[in-house]
């Protein structure tokens, strides 16, 4: 088949769900799919990680799309020098700079949106616009059964929706039999500590306060709980006097960003999510690769994956009460978080693994290419 080009408009190359699935497809697409990127901030943790893929990487930090017009234009002239068929955005911002080439371009280029989350955090300036832009899109690639919903409901879009999950390197996220001894002294974990765990970056839907109130009356009754927090941002250090305020920091280990988390995963024996908001969250699937218990909050796509009681536990989202049951269910019978660990490992070789992924997404690009 010829080469097939595809542009991808991202706001960074942080370490978030989108980011990752880019550096997925810049990794293991066919050779015949050329991955172009464009990077519409400064935010570039992940950009050594792309380079090694040897990835197209365009930097072109856009403060307002509908604005900045001399940097989409920019952005056109790349895309018609590199004979891009497919245009990828995941954000308003680069759905504004995709719409406006796609138009300037009419049949010759495709323009594709990716709802990875269920953007309720949207204003209803913000959401009409979307709804507007949507319009003159080809296709929308949605990660959850309720994304699509969203699309077709909220936003009246009845055109391509194609629901691709997420998908984890299987035998990267793989349970370790023994955990590393000098890792467990370093953080002074004793064969009798239990040890809770998050990955999540320190922002308002991940939902810390929460976590951090019902880790303060778990530790209270039960002496040798820990908490792992895996993660950065700029809530990070508000959290922290938090545990301070509530007596537990002492308890509490905040590691900051990391590239191993397979390391932190290894040292935990509950994972736990809080978030207000999710997508289909990848750490999820890392978690449940691992074969670590989980309690989640039933949010967005999260029932896609957790069948409660089966291969995790879901919880009304922010129901303090529900949230410790279930923790201390986990705790009090370790032949039932054992079935749920083993269950859940199943469910990710099952449905989630990355070269499921990777076909579907190839296949849809292939199909749209010739369409």
């Amino acid at each position: 088949m010829s080469e097939i080009n595809l542009l991808f408009i991202i706001y960074g190359l942080e370490r978030g769900g989108s980011e990752l699935r880019l550096l997925d497809f810049a990794r293991y697409f066919p050779d015949n799919i050329k991955v172009h990127i464009c990077v519409t901030t400064d935010n570039l943790s992940l950009l050594s990680h792309f380079q090694k893929c040897c990835a197209n990487i365009q930097i072109i930090p856009i403060a307002r799309g509908y604005l900045e017009f001399n940097k989409i234009w920019r952005i056109f002239k790349y895309v018609k020098a590199n004979h891009i068929s497919n245009i990828n955005s995941f954000d308003l911002k680069g759905l504004v700079i995709s719409t406006v080439i796609r138009l300037l371009l009419r049949s010759k280029v495709k323009a594709v949106f990716h709802s990875v989350d269920l953007l309720h955090h949207f204003h209803w300036p913000q959401k009409a616009l979307l709804w507007v832009l949507l319009k003159f899109n080809d296709a929308v690639i949605c990660n959850s059964k309720q994304s699509k919903f969203l699309m077709r409901t909220s936003y009246n879009f009845n055109k391509n929706i194609r629901i691709i999950n997420n998908g984890i390197n299987i035998n990267h996220f793989n349970k370790i039999s023994n955990h590393d001894r000098h890792l467990k002294e370093k953080y002074n974990l004793k064969e009798n500590v239990i040890v809770l765990g998050t990955i999540a970056n320190f922002r308002e839907i991940k939902n810390y306060p929460f976590l951090l109130r019902a880790f303060q009356i778990l530790a209270k009754k039960r002496l040798h709980l820990k908490l792992i927090c895996v993660g950065g941002g700029y809530l990070l250090n508000e959290i922290k006097a938090m545990a301070r305020e509530y007596g537990i920091e002492q308890k509490i280990l905040f590691t900051d960003y990391s590239d191993d988390v397979v390391k932190y995963l290894s040292l935990m024996d509950i994972f736990v999510l809080c978030s207000l908001r999710e997508g289909l969250p990848n750490v999820l699937l890392q978690a449940m690769s691992m074969e670590i218990p989980i309690v989640s909050s039933n949010v967005g796509g999260c029932s896609e994956i957790i069948n409660n009681m089966t291969n995790g536990i879901l919880y009304p989202s922010n129901d303090l009460d529900k949230f410790i049951e279930a923790v201390e269910m986990l705790i009090e019978s370790k032949r039932f978080a054992f079935r749920l660990s083993i269950n859940a490992r199943k469910t990710v070789e099952e449905k989630f693994s990355l070269n499921r992924m990777i076909e579907n997404y190839t296949a849809f690009y292939k199909e749209l290419s010739t369409e």
